[in-house]
């Protein structure tokens, strides 16, 4: 049976852009460059998206799928 937990993630905006934090560590990081948002995570570039929201939708869903 899988245990249905509630995890919380923290925004936290920061100068170059903003951080995804779980708990103490820090999952992603999502950073504006000349319009478009850059995916990072594990300090390794992965992706760059046309707007904030489908970064921040894909930065959970890699989260959630690496669990």
């Amino acid at each position: 049976m899988s245990k249905k937990k509630d995890i919380e993630i923290q925004v936290v905006d920061t100068d170059a852009g903003v951080n995804l934090v779980i708990g103490k560590k820090v999952v992603a990081e999502i950073i504006e460059n000349d319009g478009k948002f850059l995916l990072r995570e594990n300090s390794k570039d992965k992706a760059q998206y046309k707007n904030y929201s489908v970064a921040l939708e894909e930065a959970i869903k890699n989260y959630n799928l690496s669990l």
